[in-house]
């Protein structure tokens, strides 16, 4: 390797960029040298025929790796983000060895009280990555913990991880997260949880060997503690913490950006969190690092289980170091889902070829990647699609999320109204079905209750591919 008693420019460890050194400066760990490249990239091919006949290919080739440049993470809390990847190469990759991922589950996470409150560690990972404060969770299943873990450990529907609530974790039967990335590529992983299902039931539960360690917190206080040790102690390349604050929070007192308790749980969260990016950024010298953060739900009133914006949609936050991260907002048309979180891991840590066949969800902020149009694979009968807000839905519910029993399209009594079968013929308003003739968020119908003249009903958002 050329590595003798002196301080000269060599690249002892396969580094992408070429030649390089730890400096003499504190702050500055390593740095590329300015090495010149041999030969200009070229690719010849001749060809050469034998006495005998033979044709012989030789291929000449002094292609060379992009230089990364990837800037030292804890440098991005101090400068515009944008300015100092604005130049960098994304189409790189950074040696396995140097790579770290810390993922940030948020139990009951209300979008809109990380989008309107003072969060000032959330918003440092905002300014490092791209974020989205619209996205989905899974379609397939009711807003709950259970299918919102699942779907964000597996990258698919609870239609096929087969998690549909929280009494059955352990019928997981899609490969999370931690199994994958543990078998692709033999990472060192810890799991400091407060739900203690998570590790019980899920993770350990698949294969108690994919966890190299495992916290089960009294507290997130306690549960963050242990994953800063843990991050401090630089020995894991794969950290997982789970907060469940907010979700205690907002089943006692409610799940709501604007109520105080609420707020003041999820800004003791955010501290928490702060010290864990303190932690990260006290150790990340010379390493890449991709710090994900989601949740399971979102919440409205004491509970999170009626189909309706507030309780599924969720913010989504991908931060990086790395120069094929991307930097700013997710459009509205495509806000991310929580079944992101797989696949944009697994495309972290070794690209495209990585990811397994069959996921729903897309990899989430990478420049290097394009994300592909999701489509609803209609079944009218059992479910709506989201793209048209359940106007095709033509099951046969019919009671409301909060069991209300509707009343018939072509009745008057108790509510009168305009939406009737001679108005909107192509509607399918037959008896008293959940329809959505109007685009409103979804299904709905007027209720027999007088005092309550229309509402969402529960029907199931059909699979999209």
């Amino acid at each position: 390797k050329g590595l003798g008693d002196h301080n000269y420019c060599r690249n002892p460890d396969g580094e992408p960029g070429g030649a390089w050194c730890y400096t003499t400066d504190s702050a500055e760990r390593w740095e590329y040298c300015d090495v010149p490249s041999c030969t200009p990239s070229t690719t010849t091919t001749s060809t050469t025929t034998t006495t005998t006949g033979t044709t012989v290919f030789s291929t000449t080739s002094s292609t060379q790796l992009p230089t990364c440049k990837t800037p030292e993470l804890a440098y991005l809390d101090e400068l515009d983000v944008r300015a100092v990847l604005k130049d960098a190469i994304s189409d790189c990759e950074t040696a396995l060895s140097k790579k770290k991922v810390f993922m940030i589950g948020v139990d009951g996470l209300r979008a809109d009280v990380v989008g309107m409150t003072p969060l000032p560690h959330i918003a440092r990972l905002k300014s490092m990555g791209t974020h989205s404060f619209w996205a989905d969770v899974q379609s397939t299943a009711g807003a709950s913990s259970g299918p919102g873990w699942g779907s964000m450990f597996t990258g698919v529907e609870p239609s096929k991880h087969l998690i549909d609530g929280n009494g059955d974790l352990k019928d997981v039967a899609f490969p999370t997260v931690f199994k994958t990335a543990k078998d692709a590529f033999d990472l060192k992983i810890a799991a400091s949880v407060s739900w203690h299902p998570l590790v019980n039931e899920i993770i350990n539960h698949e294969d108690e060997t994919t966890l190299d360690a495992s916290f089960l917190a009294s507290s997130d206080d306690s549960m963050a503690a242990k994953a800063k040790e843990w991050i401090l102690s630089e020995e894991y390349d794969f950290v997982f913490v789970d907060f469940d604050g907010a979700d205690g929070s907002g089943h006692s007192l409610g799940f709501d950006g604007y109520l105080e308790s609420y707020q003041n749980r999820v800004i003791e969260i955010d501290a928490m969190i702060g010290t864990l990016l303190d932690a990260v950024m006290e150790t990340s010298a010379g390493e890449e690092w991709l710090i994900v953060l989601t949740s399971d739900h979102g919440g409205k009133g004491t509970s999170h289980g009626a189909y309706d914006k507030y309780n599924r949609k969720i913010p989504f936050i991908v931060a990086s170091n790395s120069p094929r991260v991307d930097v700013g907002f997710m459009p509205m048309e495509d806000p991310g889902n929580q079944m992101d979180v797989l696949p944009t891991i697994m495309y972290f840590l070794g690209g495209e070829s990585a990811i397994p066949d069959g996921l729903d969800g897309q990899v989430f902020g990478f420049k290097d990647y394009k994300r592909k149009t999701r489509a609803c694979i209609p079944d009218a009968n059992n479910c709506g699609c989201a793209s048209v807000k359940q106007a095709d839905y033509r099951g046969n519910i019919s009671v409301t999320a909060s069991g209300k029993t509707c009343q018939a399209w072509g009745s008057q009594s108790p509510h009168s109204h305009s939406r009737t079968a001679e108005n909107y013929p192509n509607a399918g308003l037959d008896a008293n079905y959940c329809r959505n003739p109007d685009g409103e968020s979804g299904a709905w119908c007027y209720t027999e209750d007088s005092s309550t003249r229309w509402e969402l009903c529960e029907v199931p958002t059909c699979d999209t591919a």
